[in-house]
């Protein structure tokens, strides 16, 4: 059994991406650190908003992958009504879990140190919204790109759509912070 099959390699390089990503991430939150720190409970939002971002969009490549594999999706961009469907069932997720996000960072400002600001509740949603714009495309193209090029979509989309997500999320946070 050969080891660097196919599927290795996909995986390998998919996790490359998703260093590379994180690396851009990081480096733009280090840059921007003390815009960010400028609002209290951000430190509180960031490691939701970046996590919800790869969840959502990965549960969205994988669905569309299963969709892929069965017949059941063409790999053509057409939008049809499955398309449809998980498009707005993912853009909807992020935009309630991050106003849930958005609540319980303000309970545990207001609660914890005192600060009552409620721009801290529309900052993930404001920021969600951008960043699905962004996402989602990104994620349908990629999806059916990878799956017409004989790529299986599982092993690579989880940690582009995670890097990717990262990157996009914090461009998208600090367009909203430069918006409130």
């Amino acid at each position: 059994m050969n080891i660097f099959d196919n599927n290795f390699k996909e995986i390998i390089s998919s996790q490359l991406v998703s260093v590379f990503g994180g690396l851009i991430t990081g480096t733009i939150l280090a840059i921007y650190t003390d815009k960010i720190l400028l609002i209290p409970g951000m430190l509180i939002l960031l490691p939701g908003l970046l996590e919800m971002r790869g969840n959502i969009s990965g549960a969205f490549a994988s669905r569309l992958s299963a969709g892929l594999f069965l017949g059941i999706v063409k790999p053509k961009l057409k939008r049809t009504k499955l398309i449809n469907a998980n498009l707005a069932a993912s853009f909807l997720l992020a935009i309630i879990t991050s106003f849930i996000l958005g609540l319980i960072a303000f309970a545990f400002t207001y609660f914890v140190l005192g600060i009552s600001s409620t721009k801290i509740i529309f900052i993930p949603i404001i920021t969600a919204t951008i960043a699905n714009i962004a996402e989602i495309p990104i994620t349908l193209l990629a999806t059916l790109s990878l799956f017409k090029k004989g790529h299986d979509p599982n092993n690579i989309m989880g940690p582009f759509v995670t890097s990717t997500g990262d990157v996009t999320t914090t461009l998208a946070l600090l367009l909203t912070i430069a918006i409130i």
